[in-house]
């Protein structure tokens, strides 16, 4: 399943964020793609704020690899942007993708096993200056319940600019 958003606002972006973050309960997997400067960080920053921390202590982990928040859940901020194709054992990253914990992975496709891993990615596009495309697809049976609320919440809000896709 997927469901496709807009917004015209790095506010909406973050917005989406924290909606997304009322509807986790730990144990997911985030895979953000997106071109440089599309609002990844951005977007992690309202889920930050969604389980309870300050969108201000969410730092694109570039330099660091992985940042570990405490809110509600506990949050695993991680960048592969400074990797060319990482394996999940090179890092010991399996401790962090396979948690209680929510973890948020920026540049997901670096990752080598990314295509075989269950998770909800959110690829978020340009559409013009301020306008991006947020795309989540649900790949694995727990995030469609997700995905379903997700779509829920934007429908009944009255939305424009969503679309939900099979």
């Amino acid at each position: 399943m997927r469901l496709v958003l807009h917004s015209n606002s790095a506010r909406e972006t973050k917005a989406w964020g924290r909606r997304l973050a009322s509807l986790l309960k730990g144990g997911e997997l985030l895979a953000l793609t997106g071109d440089l400067g599309a609002g990844k960080t951005c977007f992690v920053k309202g889920l930050a704020k969604g389980i309870g921390l300050r969108e201000e202590d969410i730092l694109s982990p570039t330099f660091t690899i992985i940042q570990e928040h405490r809110g509600r859940l506990p949050l695993y901020h991680i960048d592969l942007y400074r990797l060319d194709t990482v394996e999940i054992e090179e890092l010991g990253l399996r401790e962090y993708l396979f948690s209680s914990a929510v973890a948020a992975v920026e540049w997901f496709d670096r990752l080598r096993e990314s295509a075989e891993l269950d998770c909800l990615e959110i690829t978020i596009g340009f559409e013009g200056a301020n306008r991006r495309r947020v795309d989540f697809h649900a790949k694995g049976p727990q995030y469609l319940p997700i995905l379903e609320h997700l779509g829920h919440f934007f429908a009944s809000a009255g939305a424009s600019g969503s679309e939900r896709l099979a």
